[in-house]
């Protein structure tokens, strides 16, 4: 026999891991085209662009760090599936990302903006797997790799109330 393997499991089996996953990921599709949807009717409204972009993905950032929090406390599969579900389908919300280079840049830096966002993505996207792989394996569980994403979206929420909306940045 190998060496044992540390892990934390909510007891699913194979079958109900796809299930789940299909939920999960179902929520945040339609996550993302409500976020987008509600964020176009309060533009229709009227509604200034910091008032739409802040409530939204300032909302959005809000429930996704209680959401994670309350993953890492729940011991129910269902519950976990349910919340992590909750926190797929406002962090899709936060597709809404994507007008910001429009928003700021205009069409002269609109390229340069989402470039810059998309290396940014790109660089969480390689460093977060091995940071999280650090953690569950020093720890033995991934509570604290849930905290290491509850600290990810208190940063999202700062960042998306600090930004100014409604001006173009500068040439």
């Amino acid at each position: 026999m190998g060496p044992a393997v540390p892990r934390q499991a909510k007891g699913f089996n194979l079958n109900t891991i796809g299930w789940s996953t299909f939920v999960i990921f179902g929520a945040g599709f339609v996550g993302e085209i409500l976020g987008g949807t509600l964020a176009d009717r309060l533009r229709a409204k009227g509604y200034g662009t910091n008032v739409v972009m802040r409530s939204l993905l300032g909302a959005s950032s809000v429930i996704v760090t209680a959401g994670l929090v309350g993953v890492t406390i729940v011991g129910d599969p269902i519950a976990a599936v349910v919340l992590l579900s909750v926190v797929l389908f406002f962090l899709r919300w936060v597709g809404l990302f994507w007008a910001v280079p429009a928003t700021l840049g205009g069409r002269t830096n609109a390229g340069v903006l989402g470039g810059a966002m998309n290396l940014s993505g790109n660089i969480a996207g390689f460093v977060t797997p091995i940071a999280v792989g650090f953690i569950v394996g020093a720890t033995g569980g991934y509570t604290g790799a849930l905290l290491y994403f509850v600290g990810s979206a208190i940063i999202m929420g700062a960042a998306v109330l600090a930004l100014d909306y409604s001006r173009r940045l500068p040439v």
